[in-house]
């Protein structure tokens, strides 16, 4: 793909090169005199490419503190690239296609960059294409680390580039019927650091990424003036191949405590699992308004796929096997076999009706439903210095959820400038699965979903310069999924824009989400709760300054209760997190003369947090542009990133960064 990417580029930058298109038509005689037959006045068009392109290169200095979080965080590395572009070539006369559009970003080392590549040919076809290379890297020392020793030894992390590709192919666009072909790739390969679970323990050991999934889908849509109907065919197939190994010897999570007097460790690990999937699915989604008054909306999908996943694990050392009481053995084998399916059933209708030029009346119901049975066999063989033992258990396992609801609403116009919103949404589903371990008596369990939402709202312009908007939602949960599911919940949301001046524009936006569940041995109470305000000051005509300025506040807070696994002892668990988030960028356009005139911006961000986890974060920046003559104009920029933790002082980190390129107009 990115040979593809390459080759559009320089077919573009040699298109760039090639002299704009001229067409000659008649020049008008003048009064009382004769045309000449053969002369003619030359006008030149637009030119066949138009569009922006920057190079540039960047340099990153060594950063003081941790190097991982800083990957982690901001990954930017140093050298040249082509950090943006967008062309649109629109040749005269040529017969492949009539508009070619490419639109790229961050190429040369980036961690995120993008292609995308619109083809047309008006009334005969229209392809996009669009790719996206993403460099993860995930290693915060302090996460997920139990380990006594080991501080910068992290127990899950990512090395991987996560690829995609999604392309579309439609034929005679914009009449009434269309069929299309679509293909879609999502790739995940690299290394990495995850656990090996044993009983009583876990072991980190380096992991080895592969997985990807291919998607083929084709479908035609319909366009019959007051209703559209799209029905859609495809199938995707998956696959996942992770290989988890380590030859050293590791204490794991429990370090150097025994159990019943000995102490586990692992010499040797090697896991590998291979899971093969794939599965047809139908969509069907249509759109109609039969009269002025009513909008019609509906989609249904049908999928089922079938998984195939298969297990192979070694290890050696001191391990212990809890099933057979506590038996001590040096070296284990596991294999597992299995096979699944799931058939998914999901649909939406939606409808709107408009009795009266000032009243809207929605209705939306929606529905979900899954339905998983499985199998797997699992063959076991233990060694001890002594005996084996060897067992083949199966498994059959039964997952079904249902997840179903619907609303109605009410949008009454009171005033042009004043409109109430009121509705209610019930809720409910059931799900069926296999007991917990806990569970003595009933193979499986069925909990149910029920909830009653209320809903409001209003939008009011009280004059032209101010406009306030505010939506809330009010719950009661009469029983929830999950223990940190919503269910006795309230959420508002509001909203104001005031135009101050005619250059000057405020808005404000408050969000706050309270959601209990007061059942025994759960307490769960959450509240989450954000005010931003944000300022614009942009003179018409450009002017010297324009700034823009935004400050966010935030806070978290969890607590509930749980069983510690280990005791099955009831514990606590409180996080919070109190956040302020702000940003100034201002312009300032420079004396200058001609089309020589320069633009400089200062700014910055930041982010300070306190609570469960503290951190304050800053990135101050500043940023040159010079315009040299109206295709080419110069840029330099300035970056400082800092990270500072009280709690994890060892994840910090600082560095400066200065790029500097040119841009070229065509």
């Amino acid at each position: 793909m990115k040979r593809d990417a390459m080759r559009f580029l320089l077919a573009a930058l040699l298109a760039a090169s090639l002299p704009a298109q001229e067409v000659t038509e008649a020049k008008p005689a003048a009064p009382g005199e004769q045309a000449p037959a053969e002369e003619a006045a030359v006008v030149t068009t637009d030119p066949v490419v138009r569009g922006v392109m920057d190079f540039g290169a960047r340099w990153v200095k060594d950063p003081l503190g941790d190097f991982q979080t800083y990957r982690s965080i901001v990954n930017l590395g140093q050298g040249a690239r082509l950090a943006n572009l967008d062309l649109n070539i629109e040749p005269v006369s040529f017969k492949l296609f009539d508009t070619l559009r490419m639109a790229g970003s961050n190429w040369g080392g980036d961690p995120y960059n993008t292609m995308r590549v619109d083809l047309e040919k008006r009334g005969i076809y229209r392809f996009n294409g669009n790719y996206s290379n993403i460099a993860y890297f995930n290693y915060l020392p302090s996460f997920a680390n139990t380990q006594a020793t080991g501080a910068f030894f992290n127990q899950r992390a990512y090395d991987t580039q996560i690829r995609n590709i999604d392309n579309e192919l439609q034929i005679f666009p914009g009449t009434r019927f269309t069929p299309y072909l679509a293909y879609t790739r999502n790739t995940d390969f690299g290394n990495g650091i995850t656990t090996l679970v044993a009983d009583r323990n876990e072991y980190p050991l380096r992991n080895l990424i592969r997985w990807g999934q291919d998607t083929y889908r084709g479908g035609i849509r319909a366009d019959f003036g007051r209703s559209h109907l799209t029905v859609e065919h495809g199938d995707t197939q998956f696959r996942d191949d992770q290989q988890v190994f380590s030859t050293e010897r590791l204490g794991g999570n429990r370090g150097a405590a025994p159990l019943v007097g000995q102490s586990l460790f692992l010499t040797d690990g090697r896991q590998a699992y291979a899971i093969r999937g794939g599965g047809r699915f139908t969509k069907v989604l249509f759109v109609a308004n039969p009269y002025d008054w009513v909008d019609l909306y509906g989609q249904v999908l049908y999928a089922n796929p079938r998984t195939y996943p298969g297990l192979f694990q070694n290890t050696m050392g001191n391990l212990v096997d809890a099933q057979e009481g506590l038996l001590f053995f040096s070296r284990g084998f596991d294999t597992l076999f299995g096979d699944a399916r799931r058939p998914h059933t999901s649909g939406t209708f939606t409808m709107e009706l408009r009795p009266h030029n000032r009243i809207r009346i929605r209705e939306m119901y929606e529905t979900d439903r899954i339905k998983t049975d499985s199998s797997a066999t699992l063959s076991t063989l233990l060694l001890t210095p002594t005996s084996a033992l060897s067992r083949q258990p199966g498994y059959i396992d039964r997952l079904e959820a249902s997840h179903t609801r619907q609303t109605v609403e009410t949008l009454w116009d009171i005033h042009r400038r004043f409109t109430l919103r009121g509705g209610y949404r019930y809720e409910w589903g059931d799900s069926v699965f296999r007991g917990g371990v806990l569970n003595q008596f009933n193979p499986q369990e069925r909990i149910n979903l029920e909830r009653h939402v209320g809903l409001a709202g209003i939008q009011a312009r009280p004059w032209d310069r101010l406009s306030i908007n505010a939506n809330a939602e009010v719950s009661n949960g009469v029983r929830t999924y999950y223990r940190t599911g919503l269910q006795d919940y309230h959420k508002i949301r509001g909203q104001i824009r005031y135009r101050l001046t005619d250059n000057l524009n405020f808005n404000g936006v408050h969000v706050r989400l309270d959601n209990r569940n007061p059942a025994p041995g759960v307490d769960f109470k959450f509240l989450a709760q954000t005010t931003s305000l944000n300022l614009q000051w942009l003179p018409r005509g450009g002017g010297r300054v324009s700034i823009l300025a935004d400050y966010t506040r935030s806070s978290i807070r969890s607590d509930i209760d749980y069983l510690e696994p280990q005791i099955l002892q009831p514990r606590r668990s409180l996080y919070v997190d109190n956040a302020h988030t702000g940003s100034l960028l201002a312009d300032f356009n420079l004396r200058g003369s001609g089309v020589v005139r320069p633009k400089l911006t200062l700014g910055g961000s930041f982010v300070t947090t306190a609570g469960s986890r503290p951190s304050r974060y800053y990135q101050p920046t500043g940023r040159f542009l010079l315009p040299v003559t109206e295709k080419v104009h110069f840029y330099s920029e300035w970056r400082w990133f800092g990270l500072h933790q009280p709690f994890y002082l060892f994840e910090g980190f600082r560095t400066h960064m200065i790029m500097t390129g040119v841009r070229f107009n065509m």
